[in-house]
């Protein structure tokens, strides 16, 4: 071989020895990377799934269960929580170990034999596995009433490993099924919510916030004995998981934990009840007050008591999903930008709902006609404007009209818990799982029939 060309391929193969050398180094740097390394960088980063259990965005507040547990132990450590959503089972192991991130929180079950990829936390809720079924008279009420049944569920997952398990305790097949492009336990739930598929399994901690949301679904029947839910992190981040297990044992002791399992678990069962008269001929215990509210801003004060409607019953001391109170349902992080918190007089949640409601009627002031615009304010109220700013930028890439509520942007709305939607490029906010669609057409009905 001539000179040069020896000289070039020994330097080909120094520099890959060279690259293979620093990926090694990396790698290492990676798997030992631990609590003094999170510290310095200031930021503690989270893989997750965008599921209403782990993290979601709903009405401008970035919400979930584990995320809410993981952001108060980032600020009692002066920490930022940043957010890595992933969608695939096999990718957060990985992930983790290349120092991708550094906290796993997917409402992860605890297995044995994962101890060289996975630390777990100690374990902060405990629940079970559930069929999802839509009610019928053919309810399945047995596990083993499953033989012979097709049954969706995320690949490489426990609710896999509990159908073949299944299978060795009935002494009957299943037609265990796979949905790749569902990545997600609550992606499967609302093809069950569709009449697509008939069965899947889910936890039961997401499937009653999934039954809430749609009242026929069934979830009855268990499937399983309790799993006990953790964070996960590396195994070399001795010191971390040292310092998270010593936040739960504390946290979960605590009165804010209690509050936090209310807001997203037993929100209706928690509810305050009392009641107040409609006087004869009005529309509710306070017309007066939606009168006053509404007169000041020059809207028809009729819109504002069909939300109050719509919200809470006009009830003043209601309690929703993820921490929402009041009349008007405010999340914990908007209603005080208002002068609304839990207990103000319904004077106050009247007023402050107005003012919302003006504020984001000037956020789509670009939207010409009135009655479009209402409906964009009801949307974003319901949903939140960045979920509805999606379903405009898919409008748009539609070739439909962005500035059209019906039979447009509220097409794109109702895919944003699809994930060939959710996951799209111009999607900044993720799924979106909620009903803003039937909200806008229920609040104007509401509305109409009153005028």
């Amino acid at each position: 071989m001539h000179k040069n060309g020896m000289r070039n391929l020994f330097l080909t193969a120094a520099l890959a020895l060279g690259l293979l050398s620093c990926n090694g180094e990396a790698t290492r740097r990676a798997l030992s990377r631990d609590w003094d390394q999170i510290k310095a960088k200031g930021k503690l980063t989270v893989l997750t799934e965008n599921s209403t259990l782990s993290y979601f965005e709903f009405r401008g507040k970035q919400m979930g269960f584990e995320y809410e547990i993981l952001d108060t132990f980032c600020k009692a450590n002066g920490l930022k929580l940043e957010v890595k959503s992933l969608n695939k089972l096999e990718d957060f192991a990985r992930y983790l170990n290349k120092g991708e991130g550094d906290v796993i929180a997917a409402n992860l079950p605890i297995e044995l034999g994962k101890e060289k990829l996975l630390a777990y936390s100690m374990p902060y809720y405990q629940t079970f596995q559930v069929l999802v079924q839509r009610k019928s008279d053919s309810l399945i009420k047995e596990p083993a009433h499953l033989a012979g049944k097709k049954v969706y569920v995320r690949k490489n997952s426990t609710f896999e490993k509990r159908l073949i398990a299944l299978q060795e305790e009935i002494g009957a097949n299943l037609e265990v099924k796979y949905e790749p492009n569902l990545p997600l336990a609550e992606d499967l739930i609302d093809e069950v919510v569709r009449g697509r598929i008939r069965y899947t399994l889910a936890h039961e901690n997401l499937a009653r916030i999934s039954k809430d949301m749609h009242p026929f679904l069934d979830i009855a029947t268990r499937m399983s004995f309790e799993q006990r839910i953790a964070f996960a992190v590396r195994p070399k981040s001795k010191v971390l998981k040292e310092k998270l297990d010593l936040f739960l044992n504390e946290f979960l002791a605590s009165e804010a934990f209690v509050q936090l399992k209310k807001r997203y678990f037993d929100y209706i069962s928690s509810t305050p009840t009392e009641f107040f008269l409609t006087p004869k001929g009005a529309i509710s215990p306070f017309d007066k007050l939606f009168k006053n509210a509404a007169k000041k801003y020059g809207w028809d004060w009729k819109i504002l008591a069909a939300i109050a409607f719509k919200e809470s019953r006009f009830n003043p001391n209601a309690r929703g999903f993820g921490g929402a109170y009041g009349l008007m349902q405010f999340m914990p992080n908007t209603g005080p930008q208002f002068g609304v918190v839990p207990g103000s007089s319904p004077e106050a949640q009247i007023n402050g709902g107005m003012r919302y409601l003006v504020s984001m009627g000037r956020l789509w002031s670009e939207i010409p006609d009135e009655h479009e615009r209402l409906c964009f304010v009801l949307a974003s109220y319901n949903a939140g404007i960045c979920h509805i700013q999606d379903a405009r930028n898919l409008a748009k890439s539609a070739g439909l009209n962005p500035n059209k509520w019906e039979g447009n942007v509220e097409l794109m709305v109702d895919k944003l818990d699809d994930p060939r939607f959710y996951r799209s490029e111009i999607v900044r906010c993720g799924a979106y799982r909620g009903h803003a669609t039937s909200y806008v057409r229920k609040v104007t009905g509401i509305y109409e029939h009153w005028k």
